[in-house]
C-alpha cells in the first residue's frame, strides 16, 4: 500500500473506491476514483494550516451552495464531503486549458469558451452571506506601495479611483488559472477550485485573464472589449492594478534565472501600459 492510499483510508470518503493517484502536495491530495458507480474527483487536505483549512472551508461551503443555488456554469456535482477535509466530486471528462500559469498561445474557440465562462459566473447572485470580499482594494494598495510596486503617483491616483468606485461588489472565481479551467469533452469550460472564489469590484476574473493570456493573439483586445461595452472600465483597471503588481511581485521574488527573466520581460510591457491607462485615463 502507497502512502497516499494509506493516508485516504484514514479519511471518510462516503463510500468513494480511489483509483488514480494524480497528485500529492503540501497542500491537498487529488486522485480520481468511483462512487456507487460514477467516477468521481477525490481531494483530500493534508495541511493543517489554518488559511487553507478555511479556504477548504469555504470551497466545501460553496459546493453546498450549488446543490440549491446554482450558478449560471457548469461546476462539478458534489458526490460527498465530511465538511472538514474531504470533497468528492463528479468526474466531468475534459483537459485543462493548460499547467502551465502562462499557457502558450490558446485557440480563438479556447479562448471564447473560458471568456463567456467567467463572464457567465460573475453574474450568479449567491444568497447572502456566502460569498464575502477576498481582500480590502485600499489595504493591498498601500501593502504594495510600501513594497515598492506603486510609486507615489500610481498610490495616489488608485486611492482616487478607489474613492469614486462604490461597489456593487461582484462574484468572480478569484483564481482562473488555466489549470483550473477545464474544457469538457462534451463541450463548454468548466471552473476548478473555488479556494478563492468571493466578492470583487467588477472584472477580477478578467483582469487575471488579461494578464495569463498576454501571448493569445486577440485575447487582451477581446477581454478590453468587453469590458467596455459591460462599462467597468475603472473598476476593471483597479483590478488590473492588483493582478499586476501580485504577478510582479511573485517573479521579481525569484532566483535569477532564465524563467525569471522570461516572465518580466512578459509582465513589464503590460505594467507600463496599465501605468499609462492609470495617469492618462482611457
Amino acid at each position: 500500500m502507497t502512502s497516499a492510499s494509506r493516508e485516504l483510508a484514514d479519511v471518510d470518503l462516503g463510500g468513494a473506491v480511489v483509483g488514480e493517484v494524480l497528485r500529492t502536495g503540501e497542500k491537498s491530495l487529488l486522485a480520481l476514483g468511483h462512487r456507487h458507480g460514477r467516477p468521481v474527483v477525490i481531494k483530500v487536505l493534508r495541511t493543517d494550516e489554518e488559511f487553507w483549512r478555511a479556504k477548504f472551508a469555504h470551497e466545501i461551503r460553496l459546493y453546498r451552495t450549488w446543490g440549491e443555488h446554482r450558478p449560471p456554469v457548469r461546476v462539478p456535482r458534489l458526490e460527498h464531503t465530511d465538511g472538514h477535509r474531504v470533497l468528492i466530486l463528479e468526474h466531468i471528462p475534459g483537459c485543462v486549458v493548460d499547467a502551465e500559469r502562462y499557457p502558450d498561445p490558446v485557440d480563438p474557440a479556447t479562448l471564447e469558451a473560458v471568456l463567456q465562462t467567467v463572464v457567465a459566473f460573475a453574474q450568479w447572485r449567491p444568497p447572502p452571506g456566502v460569498l464575502t470580499p477576498v481582500f480590502e482594494y485600499s489595504d493591498r494598495v498601500e501593502r504594495y506601495h510600501r513594497a515598492g510596486f506603486f510609486n507615489a503617483a500610481d498610490r495616489a491616483a488608485l486611492h482616487a479611483l478607489l474613492a469614486d468606485v462604490a461597489p456593487p461588489w461582484q462574484a468572480n472565481h478569484g483564481d482562473p488559472l488555466p489549470s483550473n479551467l477545464l474544457l469538457a469533452a462534451s463541450g463548454g469550460c468548466v471552473l476548478l477550485d473555488f479556494e478563492f472564489t468571493g466578492l470583487f469590484l467588477s472584472g477580477f476574473d478578467l483582469a487575471m485573464l488579461h494578464t495569463l493570456l498576454a501571448t493569445t493573439p486577440g485575447a487582451q483586445e477581446r477581454i478590453e472589449h468587453h469590458v467596455a461595452e459591460a462599462g467597468i472600465e475603472v473598476p476593471f483597471v483597479l483590478n488590473q492594478a492588483m493582478v499586476l503588481s501580485r504577478e510582479l511581485r511573485l517573479h521579481t521574488d525569484l532566483a535569477e534565472s532564465a524563467f525569471r527573466t522570461r516572465r518580466l520581460a512578459l509582465l513589464q510591457p503590460q505594467w507600463e501600459t496599465f501605468q499609462t491607462r492609470l495617469h492618462t485615463g482611457w
